[in-house]
């Protein structure tokens, strides 16, 4: 009966971490920025974001920031458009309808293989939507060197900082995703202060 339990434990441990990694479809680079909630830009009609910043993986598929949607009106498309020195290279649209106040919003699209150290520059927009159906997005103003960050353009104003976004990348093979969980698990484990306790 020992054994059993041995394996199942042994299981749970080294195998189902495996299967679950192997699943994932995006990793996130980063993690999101602190941000001040109160400081905020609103979007509607043709008062869009512009933000520029440099990515920092390969394969890059998605950008993940906070948008506000007060009271859920906004029902209406927000368009994610990115470019790569001024051409359009991806879009990803959601619908307003979709966005609860204050939540965490993925925009995804076709991956980008070869986007590490690239400056490139996306709009947010909601063109068809009226002041009284604003989005809102959450802004800092002096972003850490490492994450990306550069400026950003809002009713043809340039400043320096943008919204707290979280870049995500394709993993490159499902083994190379598998050993990076077991390399940051065990690291953690086998660090000289995890197994102290208070």
């Amino acid at each position: 009966m020992i054994w059993l339990t041995t394996a199942s434990v042994l299981t749970l441990v080294f195998v189902v971490p495996a299967v679950l990694a192997s699943a994932l479809k995006m990793i996130p680079v980063n993690i999101q920025p602190g941000y001040n909630s109160d400081i905020r830009l609103s979007i509607y009609k043709i008062r869009g974001f512009s933000q520029k910043f440099v990515a920092k993986t390969g394969n890059l598929t998605a950008i993940g920031t906070s948008i506000r949607n007060p009271n859920l009106k906004n029902k209406t498309d927000v368009i994610f458009s990115l470019y790569d020195n001024g051409n359009l290279i991806r879009t990803s649209i959601l619908n307003g309808q979709n966005l609860e106040d204050g939540s965490f919003v993925k925009f995804v699209f076709p991956v980008i293989p070869d986007s590490l150290g690239k400056e490139y520059t996306f709009t947010i927009t909601s063109p068809g939507a009226g002041p009284e159906e604003t989005i809102e997005v959450f802004i800092i103003g002096e972003p850490e060197p490492t994450s990306g960050i550069t400026e950003y353009t809002y009713e043809e104003e340039v400043h320096p900082g943008g919204i707290p976004l979280v870049s995500y990348s394709q993993p490159e093979s499902k083994l190379k995703t598998i050993n990076s969980v077991y390399s940051s698990w065990l690291s953690r484990l086998l660090s000289p202060g995890s197994q102290k306790s208070e």
